[in-house]
């Protein structure tokens, strides 16, 4: 792929952030040729559980979003509660993709807290345990530091 972000995240040496719609079989096998040396994030990630694993064993972790606030979202809300906590990142898209109760309204940063409370009503783990493995996933992937 001419202009692929993979070649860009290995020029720059930076995490690439992808954004994959109904495409996730075709960008993982692209991703497999590229030997990238970090990897990044698989933006708004609502495929299945199978293709998560797919990106995590590559190396990705999964942007986990607004559309877990949607009950209708059943196939994104069982793949991000089986997923390993360690390969989820937190993300608003802010001003796209609107939280569930703000439909019709651009989304926002600060609903990020909504996002996570979505999260952790999905897993077994305590709220605490999820805010620093998101943080701790974040730091991984983004390569900053407190």
């Amino acid at each position: 792929m001419a202009g692929c972000p993979a070649q860009a995240g290995e020029k720059y040496d930076l995490p690439v952030i992808l954004h994959s719609r109904r495409t996730h079989d075709k960008l993982a096998l692209h991703l497999r040729r590229h030997d990238l040396p970090r990897c990044g994030v698989v933006h708004a990630f609502a495929g299945s559980l199978q293709q998560a694993q797919a990106f995590i064993k590559l190396g990705y972790a999964i942007g986990v979003g607004g559309t877990i606030t949607y009950d209708r979202a059943s196939k994104t809300r069982h793949t991000i509660a089986e997923l390993p906590l360690d390969a989820l990142l937190l993300e608003t898209d802010a001003p796209d993709m609107p939280l569930h109760g703000f439909q019709g309204e651009p989304n926002r940063p600060e609903r990020a807290r909504l996002v996570w409370e979505a999260l952790c009503d999905l897993r077994p783990e305590s709220p605490e345990e999820i805010a620093d493995a998101l943080w701790n996933n974040s730091q991984r992937v983004f390569q900053f530091s407190n």
